[in-house]
């Protein structure tokens, strides 16, 4: 495993629209025809633009999972971050943002305040799964976590992700839902002692 650094935002992209290409969120967020390009769109520019420069974000070899992380007390706030991307950002996914942006504003809701780190996703694309790597990337970051006494936070999309996120100590703290969209569940995650 190993840091993402600004030229492997293409790899990540890859990794991350395979992973999450029939993920319940997006295939309730995008038209099928377009799944594909919207998913790549958004997490392409916000891997370049919001995550991949704050350093927290990993990489396994060949292709086999990514994570986008922020780490605790960084955020892409409205002021700085999505005034600065917000254009770019409608303009990548050609103003397919409806739903997704009620989606955001659901999930600002159940958002914690408290310093922590923030998943925002971790994709293993299908032909690597069923391997442990999506445990291998997660543990790989909460160890950091830990060692500093940071709590993590992520929202899970899915009763699978939902299931790999309680056995590495996460616990569920509100249920997520922005218009007729499937269950989202934001999940909080105390640093653990060592």
């Amino acid at each position: 495993m190993r840091a993402a650094a600004a030229t492997d935002v293409a790899e990540l992209t890859e990794i991350l629209s395979d992973a999450f290409l029939d993920d319940p969120l997006m295939v309730w967020a995008f038209a099928p025809e377009m799944r594909r390009r919207r998913v790549a769109a958004l997490f392409g520019y916000l891997a370049e633009h919001g995550y991949v420069p704050r350093g927290a974000c990993t990489l396994l070899p060949g292709g086999d999972g990514a994570c986008l992380w922020l780490p605790a007390g960084e955020h892409l706030d409205r002021t700085s971050f999505w005034d600065e991307h917000g254009a770019g950002f409608v303009a990548a996914l050609e103003g397919d943002l409806d739903r997704m942006s009620a989606m955001g504003e659901a999930m600002a809701e159940v958002h914690p305040h408290d310093p922590h780190w923030y998943l925002l996703a971790i994709g293993v694309p299908p032909h690597a799964q069923g391997r442990g790597l999506g445990g291998v990337l997660l543990a790989h970051t909460l160890a950091l976590a830990d060692e500093r006494g940071e709590a993590a936070y992520l929202e899970a999309t899915s009763p699978r992700s939902r299931a790999l996120y309680e056995r590495f100590g996460f616990e569920v703290i509100g249920e997520i839902q922005a218009l007729d969209s499937p269950a989202l569940w934001g999940m909080w995650r105390a640093p653990t002692q060592p």
